[in-house]
């Protein structure tokens, strides 16, 4: 989060924004087997279906009956193609025309999410068959790393991940990320400067048949007093007896009491969520994300299984894009209920400012028509006819640095729209 202090004709422009990144919200591509006109048209509507869920951001959008007319018409908006191959494999690559796949979505009343979306780091952590845990790392070229990027890049989420190096190492470890904390791993996000972070540990469900019998308590029972490492002990023989880690101790699910009447550590319903896991699938992915600046955190947590952990990943990447999705995206209003703003604009010091902020508001998803008002020095004033309301309006400002606003001399924000370029 950067913060900005300009003291400007008795005014301060205070801007508070968010890390965000532009995304391409036009092209699509999709793996094909041959080169051929039949093969073209499928792969031409599988990449405009891609196309269309980056630019409303649900993935079930598809299967909406008013999107048909537009599937059914995927040559009408598609400006070029290329084939491509990586790795023996055979690629579409097709670019659309985005403005009027977007004016198309807007005559059916489809959400429309902009190009300028928020940036996002995950921490994952995997476990493997020896119990070692390792963190995913932005210089892995392993099949989890290459599925994060081409999920997000599919989504148009921008998403990064954690160098590892020695900074992240002195703020977070394997068994951090493993415990999901969203406190820890925001603070140990900060440096990357992110609106989101994500976070999940993948391990393996237990296969083998789970037999709840209640065994005879033993006859000097093992317990483990809470936060107190258990004491390391010797015998006659001056052999050393090392206690069972707790962690282990669960794992093998040993019988663990405080006392005799104390009952087992696990109990019946908790065998058999374990057993119901297993019967699912191989592998559990627990998983958060929680946006990084807001007042108050809300985070979002859930449990995915499977039997493969490259889908699993990509479930999870998926339903992030989705809840993003359905926070950021416009729905357009028709054109006798559209709000209509006006903004002052300062630091239009020339004519290529003036133009690079009239283009600028023009290609925002929310605005629909641009003018401008009146030109006082190098303040402007410009109506915008918004397809959505002032407040989406707002939201999409937040996610850039160019148009901050501005406070007066005591950080609270002036009466009506006013903002400061910084290109």
């Amino acid at each position: 989060m950067m913060k900005f202090i300009i003291l400007l004709l008795g005014v301060v422009w205070l801007g508070v924004s968010q890390a965000s990144s532009a995304i391409d919200l036009s092209s699509g591509k999709v793996p094909v087997k041959d080169k051929s006109s039949q093969t073209l048209r499928g792969a031409t509507k599988s990449a405009l279906d891609q196309v269309l869920i980056k630019l409303t951001g649900q993935e079930d959008i598809t299967r909406y009956q008013t999107i048909e007319s537009i599937r059914a018409n995927s040559d009408r908006f598609l400006r070029a193609y290329r084939f491509a191959a990586e790795q023996e494999q055979l690629y579409l690559v097709a670019e659309f025309d985005q403005r009027l796949i977007e004016n198309a979505l807007i005559e059916q009343g489809l959400p429309i999410w902009g190009s300028r979306r928020p940036d996002a780091l995950m921490w994952l952590v995997v476990e493997n068959e020896e119990g070692r845990r390792r963190i995913v790392e932005d210089s892995s070229v392993g099949a989890l790393a290459q599925t994060i990027r081409k999920q997000a890049d599919k989504r148009g989420v921008p998403m990064s991940l954690p160098l590892m190096d020695l900074d992240d190492t002195l703020n977070i470890t394997g068994y951090d990320v493993w415990g999901l904390f969203p406190g820890q791993l925001i603070q140990a996000a900060s440096r990357y400067s992110v609106d989101y972070v994500l976070a999940g540990r993948i391990y393996r469900n237990r296969t083998e048949p789970i037999v709840y019998n209640q065994p005879e308590p033993p006859a000097k029972p093992f317990f483990i007093a809470p936060m107190k490492a258990p004491a390391i002990t010797v015998n006659q023989f001056g052999e050393i007896g090392l206690p069972l880690p707790i962690e282990l101790a669960s794992l093998q699910m040993s019988w663990v009491e405080e006392s005799a009447e104390s009952g087992p550590l696990f109990t019946q319903e908790e065998f058999s969520t374990i057993a119901a896991r297993a019967r699912k699938g191989q592998y559990s992915l627990d998983f958060l994300y929680v946006a990084t600046n807001a007042s108050v955190q809300s985070v979002v947590h859930d449990t995915l299984i499977g039997d493969d952990v490259n889908e699993l990943v990509s479930e999870f990447i998926s339903r992030y894009a989705n809840y993003l999705g359905q926070t950021y995206a416009i729905l357009p209003r028709d054109k006798a209920s559209a709000e209509t703003i006006e903004l002052t604009i300062g630091n239009l010091a020339d004519l290529n400012a003036f133009v690079a902020v009239q283009s600028y508001l023009q290609n925002l998803s929310v605005t629909d028509q641009v003018m401008l008002v009146s030109q006082q020095g190098t303040v402007s004033t410009f109506r915008l006819s918004l397809l959505g309301s002032a407040q989406d309006f707002r939201a999409i400002l937040s996610f850039d640095s160019q148009l901050q606003p501005l406070t007066d001399a005591f950080g609270q924000p002036l009466e009506g729209m006013h903002y400061f370029w910084s290109p």
